[in-house]
């Protein structure tokens, strides 16, 4: 029984072991970040994404009231948050996880210099979301 129980705890001690992401890595150039910026439109883009935590934040000027986000996302294993305040400063859209093939509306806000802001949490795959004015 001693032996089966030793042999069983080694077993979940490498499951473990085995599982965890020990090396944090921020975004680089192997990640081939890409960010677009535009009046009423903005994308951005990572790829190859290996266990990386860091935070990207820019500005967007916005004319509008409400904004579309579309994410193309894949991210399998960690977490990404994607939170946008509008000219005012008040948090219009703030969703985790990001999602593949998930089209959703910004809660409405004043127009102007919107902040984007992406987080990535030990994140695995790729982030690729785009964000419009509303039509």
């Amino acid at each position: 029984m001693r032996k089966l129980l030793l042999v069983v705890a080694g077993l979940a001690l490498v499951c473990i072991t085995g599982c965890q992401d020990t090396i944090v890595k921020y975004l680089g150039p192997e990640n081939k970040p890409n960010l677009y910026v535009a009046t009423d439109t903005t994308r951005y883009e990572a790829w190859d994404l290996d266990n990386v935590t860091d935070v990207q934040a820019w500005v967007w000027p916005n004319t509008g009231p409400v904004g579309t986000v579309y994410h193309h996302n894949f991210v399998h294993h960690g977490a990404a948050q994607i939170t946008i305040e509008d000219a005012n400063g008040a948090v219009v859209y703030d969703h985790v996880p990001v999602e593949f093939e998930l089209v959703n509306d910004t809660k409405s806000g004043a127009p102007g210099d919107w902040r984007v802001t992406i987080e990535l949490f030990g994140a695995k795959g790729r982030v690729d979301f785009s964000v419009a004015k509303k039509r």
